[in-house]
């Protein structure tokens, strides 16, 4: 809360502070405070039942190996590091809409936090630090959260946007000084340029972008080089964003509500992206309550949400998560986005995948979605899909159209066995 007098503290001192029993939340992707989970590690016999909360997570931090006994982890968003926990069931998955993580963990939520741990800039001269590269699912909670300690990394990037909180919002400031954990971008082969490109093609100049992670949004990027006047609306920039916005076809100009500026929430990079949004005007972070608000993205004219699926049913159910009951990711704020363009004027959402998984051996077009398979986003949500074989569009048409759209940007392969699968689905 305001009026806090901040303490310079070791990492172990500031694990001392928590109770025994404690609710902490700490910051996800390339804003994970790695040297305060490794003094939870190293203090770990003090705890009764730490319980943890996080999300996407790139490193693979000592403290995992403890987790299960009286240290337990849930996390919104399974990712390499915390999938085996998962599986083993030592971690819990929490189903969890992005832009709900303030209202969840807040005083007056359902899983109230004792304390947060954030990664911050060095303060200035007013006393203001910046969250740098993870902003989003965390900036709010810092006045709601009784135990408040932040990383001060000589590191993380000063952003601009709704990034600062004041010292006096903190107890506890740990003084580190180490390279950010990096995003590493994923590797594109002609398959994502060729499904890439006929996406780039649906996007009309002045659009307003968000778009997921992975090979296919890594490969859009270098095929929006002819487009003019493009702005971007996003969870998470990379790399790829920086010649985009530096050429100009990034601009912001078109934008209904902030104008000239890149909006996100995380940064997914390296050095070169931290370096170049280190004090710049052009790149904006704020909240998840506002960036994957649907109330917010619906004042967003000419709103594209582009993302990604494990399968697509016949009747456009989207599975986004979960292989065989697996849970394999999480649903981060994509359902947010295509909630806020199902509001926005002339928006579109675009699935956009290969057709087939498991080296070719799996359809990801399905005549129904797999056992235990997790809707991610329901069927009159679904807009455009995107495949190596083509566009479907879903909007408008009644299940059999459905089924022969998508039938026809599936796989070879297995057209002849999804044809026969219609039966169900009656005439229109």
């Amino acid at each position: 809360m305001p009026g806090k007098a901040a303490k310079r503290v070791s990492a172990r001192e500031a694990i001392r502070a928590l109770a025994p029993k404690s609710r902490l939340l700490f910051p996800t992707s390339c804003g994970v405070t790695l040297s305060l989970l490794d003094a939870i590690a190293e203090e770990r016999s003090r705890f009764e039942d730490l319980r943890l909360y996080t999300g996407i997570m790139f490193t693979d931090p000592p403290l995992l190996k403890h987790i299960g006994q009286n240290i337990k982890l849930t996390t919104w968003h399974v990712m390499p590091p915390t999938q085996k926990l998962v599986d083993d069931g030592l971690a819990d998955y929490l189903p969890l809409r992005l832009s709900q993580v303030p209202h969840l963990f807040g005083p007056r939520g359902e899983i109230p936090i004792d304390a947060l741990f954030i990664q911050v800039s060095p303060p200035d001269e007013r006393g203001y630090v910046s969250l740098g590269a993870e902003v989003g699912p965390c900036i709010d909670l810092v006045a709601q959260t009784r135990l408040v300690i932040a990383e001060v990394n000589q590191q993380t990037p000063r952003t601009l946007g709704k990034s600062m909180v004041h010292v006096s919002d903190i107890d506890f400031l740990v003084d580190v000084d180490y390279p950010l954990v990096e995003y590493k971008q994923a590797s594109t082969g002609d398959l994502e340029k060729t499904i890439a490109g006929s996406v780039a093609g649906l996007i009309p100049d002045g659009a307003t972008l968000q778009m997921g992670i992975g090979a296919i949004p890594e490969a859009l990027i270098h095929f929006l080089g002819n487009k003019k006047n493009l702005g971007i609306h996003s969870g998470i920039i990379t790399d790829a964003f920086i010649p985009l916005i530096e050429n100009g076809v990034i601009n912001n100009s078109r934008k209904t509500i902030d104008q000239g500026k890149v909006v996100c929430g995380e940064l997914f990079g390296g050095p070169t992206l931290f370096k170049y949004v280190h004090n710049n005007p052009k790149i904006h972070l704020a909240s998840v309550d506002y960036v994957q608000n649907p109330m917010v993205v619906r004042h967003l004219e000419n709103f594209v949400s582009i993302n990604s699926a494990v399968e697509i049913d016949l009747t456009g159910q989207v599975n986004a998560e979960s292989v065989g009951g697996r849970q394999i990711s999480g649903l981060g704020g994509q359902f947010d986005f295509i909630e806020g363009v199902l509001h926005s004027p002339n928006g579109l959402s675009i699935f956009a995948l290969p057709s087939t998984a498991a080296r070719g051996k799996a359809s990801r077009i399905v005549a129904k979605l797999g056992e235990g398979a997790v809707v991610s986003t329901p069927r009159y949500c679904t807009d455009y899909v995107v495949t190596e074989y083509g566009i479907a569009r879903l909007k408008g048409k009644t299940l059999r159209q459905r089924a022969e759209a998508l039938i026809s940007i599936a796989h070879p392969d297995f057209r002849a066995a999804l044809s026969n699968s219609l039966s169900h689905v009656k005439a229109s």
